[in-house]
């Protein structure tokens, strides 16, 4: 099974990568949390909250499914 992190969309590994340049601490712990958990339901609320923020996604435009499941920020593998 892939982790959270290997799972994650390409545009959204390089949007991490370019906000750990100006918050090194911060999106490091976001990746930590992605790639020591295999399903999003393991993230904490804080750690989904992080990721969204450091992914310049508007909390507004993402829908319950969104929080739920991730699917916006996974490649969804059938």
């Amino acid at each position: 099974m892939k982790t959270l992190y290997q799972q994650l969309k390409p545009e959204i590994k390089q949007t991490l990568n370019e906000q750990e340049e100006k918050y090194p601490s911060l999106v490091k712990d976001v990746k930590t949390a992605l790639k020591e958990n295999y399903l999003w339901s393991h993230l904490s609320i804080g750690q989904a909250r992080d990721l969204i923020y450091f992914t310049d996604h508007a909390y507004a435009n993402l829908s319950s499914y969104d929080w739920s499941y991730g699917e916006k920020f996974l490649v969804c593998e059938d």
